[in-house]
This record gives C-alpha cells, structure tokens and sequence, in this order.
C-alpha cells in the first residue's frame, strides 16, 4: 500500500492559494545579486508528490492533454516558484536530462503536531559535476489563531517551505553560470537524491528459484527509483525485470542466491484451506512475517479482474505480493488486494475478509513468457502432507520502494 496517499491528498486537497512573496521572513537574499539568476537549476521531486494534482488551484479550470487533468501540478507549482530565483529551471529526470550547473533535491511533507500543523521541506544541493554543495530543511507552522492567508492555508504553507529552501539555497551559495557552469553529463545518481529513510510503499514478496529472482504485485515496485529487499538478517538491493500492469505482476532480480524458494501449483480447490504470509503495516510493526489462515473461497474476483481468486486469510496494507499457499507450501496465487471497508461502510456494507490474489496459473504464464525458472508444486495425494510455516518463511521477502 502506498503509505503517503492519505497525507498527501490532505496536502494537495487545499494547495491553491494566491502565490507567496518572493523570499522567506528572517532571510535576506543578496541585494547585489540579480534575479532571477542566470545559472541553471535542475529539480528533483519524489515522483508521487511531483505528479500529484491539486484540484483548487489550476490556470483556468481542467486543462486538456491526452486526458483531462484536473488542477496544478506539484512539478508545476515547484517550478513556478523556481523561475523566480532562476532563470532557467526544469525537472530532473533519470535519463535525458539537460545540462545543468545546479541539481536541487527536495522533499516536501506534511504532518500534524498536536494543535499546529508543519510543513516541512528536506533539501540537497549538488553542482553540475556531482559535488555535494549544501543541505538542509525548511520549516513552516501554522496554529490556531496564526494568520492564514486564504481558506487553503495548508497547502500555502507547503509553498512556503519550498519557497524558503529555494531562498536559504540562493541567499548561501550566490548562484551564478560563471560560479555553477552548466555540465553536459548529469554526474548525480539518483541513489543520491532518493529518501532512504521513508520508504513510499512497502510490500511482500517471495523467491522464485535458487537465483534469486524474486515475484511480487507490480504496483509495489511501480515508478520506484530504488528497490530493496529485505529478508531474514539480509537486505539487498533489487531491480525490475518483468511486469505486468494488467496481472498485477513483476519479477524483481537481486543477484543473492537463495536456498529457500516456493514452488507453484497450477490449480486450487474451492473450500481448499489457505495461509496467506506477508510484511503488513512495516511503519508500525517489527520487520517480520505475519501469517493468516483461511479458506478459497470464491473462484470470482473483483469485477473486470483477470484471473483472481477469492480467499478469507486476513491481510493488511504492506501484504500485497505475498504468497497464498496450501498446506504444503504450494503457492496458489499472489496476494493483490482487499476491498476497502472503509468505503462500502459508507453504503451501509461491512465485507469481512474479503481478499483477491492472483492465481497460479497465470503467473505460470507471467513467468514463462519472460523466461523466469520456477518450480511446479503438486496436490497429488501421494505428494509429502503438511508442512511446517517454518519452511515457508525463509522464501518470503519484505519489499521497500524508495523515491
């Protein structure tokens, strides 16, 4: 699950206000230094913030591309406030990127403390070779009685916040193209620029094969500019290989061999007794495996899914990629989601336990077109009984997308 949505909803649900003045209370930017100055800047943003739209602060209502887009973007409203301090701004980008004599890497939050309400902003600062210049963070608060400049005040306040790290970056290094020349390479790696310490989603996954190769639900990796993977005393770093949007579906590679892994087995029985093992709600619990037990208990699953299966295991945010596996440590699917309880409360429906995983079978295909080895398990009844979920455990991974 995507630990960030909620907050920042709240954050862009009112980030239409009327543009802050230049320059923050308590620092002085050099009078001598004209402005917007000719060096060039390039920024980077979480791509889950930078994409996000704020619907009460647009150009003229719904602006037209491929697809209605509601609003202003944070990469808008970042770069808007950017072009007051430099001449030349734009996004930093992986690949592709121009040059540049300034990278800026900014991380804006949100957070309620008792009766205030902080933004906050973490920055880096690097040059165009790849030196690390200056960091540092930007606070705002506002309390009850404080004035607000507008109904929106909270999203005004996080434009202050970046506001004041633009200013603080301005008013400390006195940018110039002479001081800060535009290189041709971009010698930044984004390992540099990312947030190590919160991931944005956290998921579960399982071994493959003794190569290491990895399989979890595709939207826990999705648009995640670092992967690690987590398991027993080890964490190693992960890239993706295959995916699949419309399964749900992506092999991560880690180079780490592993003795323990999970084999597939092609065909569940309805009623069949389950154990679903994942790494739920990681902001809040130890780094270890949860395991729940139910039954298969729908062959249906959500409407106009592909392939999904039913199953009553219980299974919290974070869950997503895990295993469904029969009493023998067959996988029968992947976990891929629940209904959202929260919401058909409000029509006067509480589902209990309710959860989809994708089934085995079509992750056979998955993995077979990308040339992925895996194992078939059996249901046959002359196959080994039970085994214990201690066998099970080593094969299961926690799963962490940095951005």
């Amino acid at each position: 699950m995507r630990k960030w949505a909620v907050a920042l909803a709240a954050l862009w649900m009112v980030m239409g206000s009327p543009p802050v003045s230049l320059g923050a209370e308590g620092l002085t930017l050099p009078k001598d230094l004209p402005l917007p100055t000719d060096a060039s800047v390039a920024i980077y943003l979480p791509k889950h913030i930078r994409e996000f739209r704020n619907p009460f602060r647009s150009g003229g209502g719904f602006q037209t591309t491929n697809a209605l887009q509601l609003g202003t973007s944070f990469e808008e409203l970042t770069l808007g406030a950017a072009q007051h301090f430099f001449k030349t701004s734009f996004m930093y980008e992986p690949t592709g990127t121009p040059a540049f004599g300034l990278l800026v890497a900014i991380h804006p939050s949100l957070k309620r403390e008792d009766q205030q309400v902080i933004a906050t902003a973490h920055y880096q600062v690097y040059d165009g070779g790849g030196a690390s210049l200056m960091q540092g963070d930007t606070l705002i608060r506002w309390a009850p009685g404080s004035p607000a400049r507008g109904p929106d005040y909270l999203g005004n306040l996080s434009e202050q916040a970046i506001t004041r790290a633009l200013t603080e970056i301005v008013a400390q290094l006195r940018p110039t193209a002479t001081k800060y020349p535009s290189q041709g390479e971009a010698a930044v790696k984004i390992e540099k620029l990312i947030d190590r310490e919160h991931p944005v989603v956290s998921g579960t996954g399982f071994f493959l094969n003794r190569s290491g190769q990895i399989l979890t639900a595709a939207h826990v990796v999705h648009d995640c500019a670092s992967v690690d993977v987590h398991y027993g005393k080890d964490s190693v770093a992960a890239t993706t290989t295959a995916n699949s949007a419309l399964l749900d579906l992506a092999v991560l590679e880690t180079h780490a061999n592993s003795e323990h892994f999970l084999r597939l087995r092609d065909h569940a029985e309805l009623a069949e007794s389950v154990i679903n093992v994942g790494f739920p709600l990681q902001t809040l619990m130890t780094d270890a495996p949860t395991v729940t037990r139910g039954t298969l208990s729908s062959r249906a699953g959500l409407s106009g899914s592909v392939g999904q299966f039913q199953f009553s295991a219980p299974i919290q945010p974070g869950a997503s990629g895990g295993p469904v596996v029969d009493v023998r440590g067959n996988v029968l699917g992947v976990a891929v989601g629940t209904l959202n309880a929260s919401e058909l409360l409000k029509s006067g429906v509480l589902p209990q336990n309710v959860n989809f995983a994708l089934e085995s079978r079509y992750v056979e295909k998955f993995l077979q077109q990308h040339s992925v080895p895996f194992t078939e398990g059996s249901a046959d009844a002359q196959a080994p009984g039970e085994v214990s979920i201690d066998e099970v455990l080593p094969a299961v991974v926690s799963i962490k997308c940095y951005q």
